[in-house]
């Protein structure tokens, strides 16, 4: 076979192999980019979810249900009161929570609708942050006398599937800070 032959069908499949491997690239990188925002879209709305859920758990007081959003090595901050300390691992948080619901017959939960105290959820790769600024929960004790704890609330989950369409989070951070607390003399 001619040397020349050879070389032009070399340099003609080396511009056709070429150009593909751009194509495919060009097109996995948009669909890729693609991909991460709309996991990143639908993270906010799933964490966001997954938060007022934690809350309401709180709220009625369904131990069970509050644990199933821990990662096994996640870590709890209590940040005043009689439950004030860092809590991690999985039996630490349920311990506390356990203690926190012996104190209280009831419990119920307010977060603000004021624009100012809603939550703020932020996205960082694999981790959401949320974060609201005035979280209120109204609790009776055993005896039926009305308290309220007023607090900051952060809560910052995991994606524990980073390499599927589906995200799978996982709570790996708690703040419970206490920034009021107090009698009520009636609940209307």
């Amino acid at each position: 076979m001619n040397w020349k032959v050879i070389g032009v069908i070399f340099i003609v499949l080396t511009v056709i192999f070429a150009g593909v491997l751009i194509a495919v690239m060009y097109t996995d990188g948009s669909t890729i980019a693609h991909d991460n925002k709309e996991i990143k879209n639908l993270s906010t709305t799933e964490v966001d979810s997954m938060a007022m859920n934690h809350w309401n758990q709180i709220a009625i007081e369904n131990q069970s249900l509050i644990m199933k959003q821990y990662a096994s090595n996640a870590t709890l901050y209590w940040i005043g009161g009689p439950l004030n300390g860092v809590y991690h691992g999985y039996s630490s948080i349920n311990t506390t929570w356990g203690k926190f619901f012996g104190m209280w017959s009831a419990v119920w939960f307010y977060a603000s609708t004021n624009t100012t105290n809603n939550p703020v959820i932020t996205v960082h790769g694999n981790y959401v942050n949320v974060t609201s600024n005035f979280l209120q929960f109204v609790l009776l004790n055993n005896t039926g006398v009305p308290f309220y704890i007023n607090t900051t609330y952060s809560l910052e989950y995991e994606n524990m599937s980073p390499h599927s369409t589906t995200p799978h989070f996982e709570i790996i951070s708690e703040t419970f800070k206490i920034i009021g607390k107090g009698g009520l003399k009636e609940i209307e």
